[in-house]
């Protein structure tokens, strides 16, 4: 796996040089293509220049930015010098506690490795520091010239993670009208936590990714008749007491009431 960050995590006068690694991919199993729905024909997405209509090759793709002279065109080693100190030092500014970091705003997850003779030291003691303590450190980081706000945290124990943060102005507002202000009774507040212990588990379960198959039958389905069944819409309980109680049964396994 390949390294997309080196650089710093400056803790005070602590320097800890590291190296960040993706800790998630994205994979696009039984990915479906665009065509044209009247003969199948592939469609091709090219780069074309609205000035005079032709495709642009993609050496010549360049970056512009609006300015009161005009457009300025940027290129890649341009962008590089981009004077960002958050391109080569992780600067935590303070360690808040781990619960108060609001998680709508998690973007992405990477792996800390400590880089270099001297860095397993100073790296094993930050985790510790943090587990013992149950905080996170906050800062910002730019990886791949974009910078983000981001938390080092750590994971199993004694190691160490950075999640970068979408901008609290990038953060949409929950709607409205989603806003509940039905208040449980204690009984329906009792039956829903002896329903979260019954499902209790130390562990998130282990799931698998039902698409692909789902997207084969479906292709099946359409290849073979030409016509597909609507899926089964789920029926919403409507005693919430009588349901409450079927799922403690059901995470229970008993078989009677």
């Amino acid at each position: 796996m390949k390294s997309v960050w080196s650089g710093t995590i400056s803790v005070g006068l602590i320097a800890l040089p590291v190296q960040l690694y993706p800790a998630t991919r994205t994979e696009h199993p039984g990915r479906t293509h665009e065509i044209h729905a009247v003969d199948g024909g592939r469609i091709r997405h090219r780069r074309v220049c609205d000035t005079d209509g032709h495709e642009v090759s993609y050496e010549e793709v360049a970056h512009g930015v609006e300015t009161p002279r005009g457009t300025v065109v940027l290129r890649d080693e341009d962008l590089a010098r981009l004077p960002l100190p958050a391109r080569k030092v992780l600067d935590l500014a303070g360690f808040v506690p781990a619960g108060s970091v609001d998680p709508a705003l998690f973007h992405r997850s990477y792996y800390v490795e400590p880089l270099g003779p001297g860095a397993d030291r100073p790296y094993t003691l930050l985790a510790a520091a943090l587990t013992r303590l149950d905080r996170v450190g906050v800062g910002k980081i730019a990886i791949r010239l974009r910078e983000r706000p981001a938390i080092l945290r750590t994971y199993a124990g004694s190691r160490l993670l950075v999640h970068t943060l979408y901008w609290p102005h990038e953060r949409n507002e929950p709607p409205e009208d989603r806003v509940t202000t039905a208040a449980p009774t204690d009984r329906e507040l009792t039956m829903a936590e002896v329903l979260v212990e019954a499902m209790a588990q130390d562990a998130p379960p282990e799931q698998h990714d039902e698409y692909v198959a789902a997207l084969e039958r479906l292709a099946e389905a359409k290849a073979a008749s030409g016509q597909l069944e609507p899926p089964p819409e789920p029926v919403p309980p409507v005693d919430l007491m009588a349901a409450l109680e079927a799922s403690i049964r059901a995470a229970r396994g008993d078989q009677h009431p």
